[in-house]
């Protein structure tokens, strides 16, 4: 996906970073990344190695019961298409909710699927049948995985880069 430093955002199909660190993201532009889990890809859309801030679009295909996960930090979430159950209930189409950090859960979407705008302060453990850990998916897996699909060219990611030498 092609950046610039242009000063105005007049083409729809390439992405801006500003000399202030703002940046607008074509997220129409960025490529699908096959995420976790089978039926579900995701796409990067900010990531924040210092406060573990990871923001993605997540796409989940009808009726995928999601592995036993824990969330280590707190994940946010705004439902744009479809929805998702789990042992709280529903989430629809325009909810907003909130998963606390340290939860460990199970949800499974619907006939329609889901698309979600998600924003999460930690990593995601996937969890083996007795409970052990047997992945995780934090920044570095996001970044590496959708770098490998051309699909982080508008990531920076400052603390990944050497610091200068002291005078």
């Amino acid at each position: 996906m092609p950046i610039t430093h242009a000063k105005t955002g007049t083409d729809p199909r390439v992405s801006l970073r500003y000399p202030d660190g703002s940046l607008i993201v074509r997220t129409k532009e960025i490529p699908w990344t096959p995420w976790g889990m089978p039926g579900t890809q995701f796409k990067l859309l900010h990531c924040d190695d210092a406060s573990s801030l990871l923001v993605i679009l997540l796409k989940v295909e009808p009726g995928t019961v999601a592995g036993v996960h824990k969330h280590f930090g707190a994940a946010h979430a705004y439902i744009v298409e479809g929805g998702f159950g789990y042992e709280h209930g529903e989430v629809f189409a325009g909810d907003y909710m909130v998963e606390a950090g340290g939860i460990t859960h199970q949800p499974f979407t619907g006939p329609n699927g889901l698309i979600l705008l998600g924003f999460m302060f930690g990593p995601i453990g996937g969890l083996a049948e007795d409970g052990s850990l047997a992945g995780v998916l934090d920044i570095e897996w996001h970044y590496q995985a959708a770098k490998a699909n051309g699909a982080a060219g508008h990531i920076h990611r400052p603390s990944m880069e050497p610091a200068p030498a002291l005078a």
